[in-house]
């Protein structure tokens, strides 16, 4: 049986009973999520466009388009709802992939377009994120990352699709194979800074969707696509991990789903909640707010991961007219925004904003300065390890394949120096004998597990925390240095408060045009989604 087949059975069987009640919490906040971020997207130059666009094609149809609310049809609704909920990087990431735009937006437009019930749209929401994450896990030892992975949306739109139509295992199958024929592939100049990136997303997912109703009426899929030596895996990894697309329904990949507090990239996360820690300290504190004025320095240290993110930014980064777009990925100026503002919001990332203040944010961007931490980067392997054995991953990638994978990795980034021989070298002096010695375990341990297969199925992905840690100082005009650190990110597992920041996000973006007591229960209502009907649930999220 091919992965692709093994995909079909488990989602075509996939039934609402089948999943976890702690799972199903996960998935509903997630919508909460995902049209908190369209709301908050649809007054950036980029958002505007779609929906003008959308309103333009005038295509009648039965699917809703949000925030407003206005029927259209299946393709227009998709370009709409996608886009928007991409524009300003505020989505929902987990283990590996941002799967929400098509996980959310696919089976609600399927849904209305053959009035489906909430059940099956709930199901079909984490049949596509287990199937789209676990792609996107399959090519993380390649040429993209994160929101760039556009092409598991291919999948989550397809499976999610074929799960609302009730399509059969065979039909399901062919679905998917359609849907990977013609796979997308992310280039980072349309990416990392115009508004083009609002279609990473849009575009497969609609090409996913199509796929379900094509098999659905006969056409055939490769079923081998992704491990043919001419297929997807050939194509779109350094070093294919196809023991990543295992374990479906024994661990699951949207137990592992993170919201956003802020527009933009996970990884500016906990430095926006340390930042925003330091500030309401130093309000309670003098009774006032912090003055931009006031602030001498800032110093940050984060993980790999971030100064990664930062480091791209920088390439892409256009002075003379800021970019919502690659903003989200900068974090000297989401810094300078949340000093200037009290707030990261969708409203501060408007081009009417960045252009008035433009001049004050660059000025305080200049002052923020980025360090990697090394026993950071450390503590981020070390949550992965422990519920994600990395060590039987490692064991099951041949040696010289991850090597290879590594130069080629190097080459791709050739423009952005994050860490070469020196830097690493300095990361690893950094390191305490605590760390130290858990690295050379990890790799004596990966070294004995040479050979092996490694199991998703294993995965304790319910208790997996996924830490972006961040050690700030704000260093004040008058000497005074404020500081604060955060491991794990607001609105990520491991969060007590993880699902408020969905409720708070939808009711501040969404506010404005439903009102903040109609977005209030709103709330509700998508909470207790599978006991309203699809139109129920519409109805509240639409003015």
């Amino acid at each position: 049986m091919t992965v692709i087949e093994e995909i079909a059975r488990w989602t075509s069987g996939l039934t609402l009973d089948d999943i976890p009640e702690r799972v199903r919490e996960v998935a509903r906040n997630q919508v909460l999520s995902v049209m908190g971020a369209v709301h908050a997207s649809a007054g950036c130059a980029g958002g505007r466009a779609v929906v003008e666009t959308v309103s333009g094609l005038g295509e009648a149809g039965p699917c809703s388009t949000f925030p407003g609310g206005a029927r259209a049809s299946l393709s227009s609704a998709l370009l709409q709802n996608c886009s928007l909920s991409m524009a300003l990087d505020y989505d929902d990431y987990g283990f590996l992939g941002h799967t929400g735009h098509s996980a959310v937006c696919v089976p609600l437009a399927v849904g209305q377009l053959r009035g489906a019930d909430t059940a099956d749209v709930l199901a079909a929401q984490v049949a596509a994120n287990e199937v789209a994450g676990r792609l996107g896990a399959s090519v993380v030892l390649g040429p993209h990352n994160g929101q760039m992975w556009a092409h598991i949306h291919l999948l989550g739109a397809a499976s999610g699709a074929a799960r609302v139509l009730g399509l059969d295992e065979e039909a399901t199958a062919n679905a998917l194979g359609i849907a990977l024929a013609e796979p997308v592939y992310a280039l980072f100049p349309g990416f990392m800074g115009p508004q083009s990136k609002l279609l990473t997303a849009a575009t497969p997912s609609l090409t996913g969707a199509n796929a379900a109703l094509l098999a659905e009426k006969g056409m055939t899929g490769s079923r081998s696509i992704l491990e043919d030596p001419q297929g997807f895996w050939a194509h779109f990894a350094f070093v294919p991990l196809p023991f990543m697309m295992g374990g479906l329904g024994r661990s699951w990949v949207t137990d592992t789903i993170a919201f956003k507090p802020y527009p933009g990239c996970a990884y500016i996360d906990t430095s926006m909640d340390a930042l925003f820690e330091i500030t309401g300290d130093f309000a309670k504190d003098n009774g006032r707010a912090l003055e931009p004025g006031e602030v001498r320095e800032v110093r940050v240290k984060a993980s790999l991961l971030t100064c990664a993110m930062d480091a791209i930014s920088r390439e892409y980064l256009d002075r003379e007219h800021l970019s919502p777009t690659n903003i989200n990925f900068s974090l000297s100026i989401s810094i300078a925004i949340g000093l200037l503002a009290g707030r990261l919001t969708g409203a501060e990332l408007t081009e009417e904003y960045l252009t008035e203040n433009r001049e004050d944010i660059l000025a305080l961007a200049a002052r923020v300065r980025l360090e990697h931490s090394g026993p950071l980067t450390v503590e981020f392997i070390r949550c992965m390890d422990e519920e994600a054995d990395m060590a039987s991953m490692l064991g099951s990638v041949d040696v010289r394949a991850l090597m290879r994978s590594r130069q080629r990795m190097r080459r791709h980034l050739s423009h952005v120096g994050t860490l070469g021989g020196r830097e690493a070298l300095d990361a690893w002096r950094s390191l305490d004998s605590r760390d130290r010695e858990f690295l050379k375990g990890l790799a004596l341990r990966a070294i004995r597990e040479r050979g092996c297969e490694y199991d998703l199925g294993e995965a304790r992905f319910d208790r997996l925390r996924m830490p972006f840690g961040a050690r700030m100082e704000v260093l004040l005009s008058d000497g005074e240095v404020l500081g604060a650190e955060r491991s794990i990110p607001r609105g990520a597992p491991g969060d007590p408060g993880r699902f408020d920041v969905c409720s708070e996000k939808f009711v501040r973006e969404a506010g404005g045009l439903l009102g903040k007591k109609k977005a209030a229960k709103a709330v509700d209502v998508v909470r207790g989604m599978e006991g309203a009907t699809l139109d129920d649930l519409v109805s509240a999220l639409s003015p």
